[in-house]
């Protein structure tokens, strides 16, 4: 005589159900927009920019934007120092420019 397990099978069970989420905290309403002109015009303290440093290297990938930076000095003032350098990362060629700023001539008057 031969026993034969004849057990039915369960549906999973079913994971419990969620706590039901918090009701989101209601915004502010957005303040409209007012145009620029209709404000009084404020008295606002002008700040002084930073004071330009004496010396600077410029390093970055050569492309153009590096150019251009560089370029940017240049009409700031600046003068190149020495010769660029250029290296190889494995991926980009890595270029390096050193800048100083032009020194201002003070003329005395007699």
């Amino acid at each position: 005589m031969t026993i034969t397990n004849s057990v039915a099978k369960k549906p999973a069970a079913k994971p419990a159900a969620k706590p039901a989420a918090k009701p989101a905290a209601k915004k502010p309403a957005a303040k409209p927009a007012v145009s620029k002109s209709a404000k009084p015009a404020a008295k606002v303290k002008a700040e002084k920019p930073a004071p330009l440093k004496h010396y600077k290297l410029l390093t970055g990938i050569d492309d153009s934007a590096f150019c251009d930076r560089v370029c940017d000095h240049l009409k700031l003032g600046y003068e190149l120092y020495g010769s660029p350098s250029i290296t190889f990362n494995g991926k980009n060629n890595i270029v390096a420019q050193a800048i100083v700023l032009k020194k201002k001539h003070n003329k005395k008057k007699k």
